[in-house]
């Protein structure tokens, strides 16, 4: 995904917005066991600042994953802001640029699918669950405790202490 900024660049303080619609291939992102289930669709503004560019956005994808505790069918939307303070390779940095770390290009065009591409994967998450209620699988037996309760016992006694519970025991 490249931007170009031959006219911004003329323009200090001038932004320049962007649309793109791109794929999951496209963005390297088909290489794990999730599944895309649809484009990924990026828009945002690019601001000349002078020294710099600020490239912010929103990044829309959705993805279909298992929730890592009942093992059911998850889709997720995600909708990620993002911002990158982007440098013309070659330009001198300011007294006040230097607390900022910046990317780099040449030429009028940014390629900005590595941002996005890093913004979605550390966006996406990591346990994604079916709800925030999900009570997961029953260790014992695999049922789904979602939809079912079965009979295996709760409450697992280590046996090293299995004499202890004989003391508490009535008899």
């Amino acid at each position: 995904m490249k931007i170009n900024i031959a006219q911004l660049k003329k323009e200090l303080g001038g932004t320049q917005t962007f649309s793109f619609q791109t794929s999951v291939d496209e963005l390297a992102l088909n290489q794990r066991e999730e599944a895309w289930t649809d484009n990924v669709l990026v828009d945002g503004v690019v601001t000349n600042k002078g020294t710099y560019y600020e490239v912010t956005g929103t990044i829309h994808a959705t993805l279909k994953e298992s929730c890592s505790r009942c093992l059911e069918s998850v889709v997720s939307v995600l909708t990620i802001p993002f911002s990158e303070k982007i440098r013309e390779t070659g330009l001198e940095e300011t007294g006040e640029d230097s607390e900022f770390e910046f990317s780099c290009f040449t030429g009028d065009e940014m390629e900005i699918t590595d941002l996005i591409r890093e913004n979605i994967l550390l966006a996406k998450p990591l346990k994604p669950v079916c709800s925030e209620n999900c009570r997961g699988l029953c260790p014992e037996c695999g049922a789904n405790l979602n939809i079912s309760t079965c009979g295996c016992n709760p409450i697992k006694i280590d046996p090293r202490l299995a004499v202890l519970e004989k003391l508490l025991s009535k008899d």
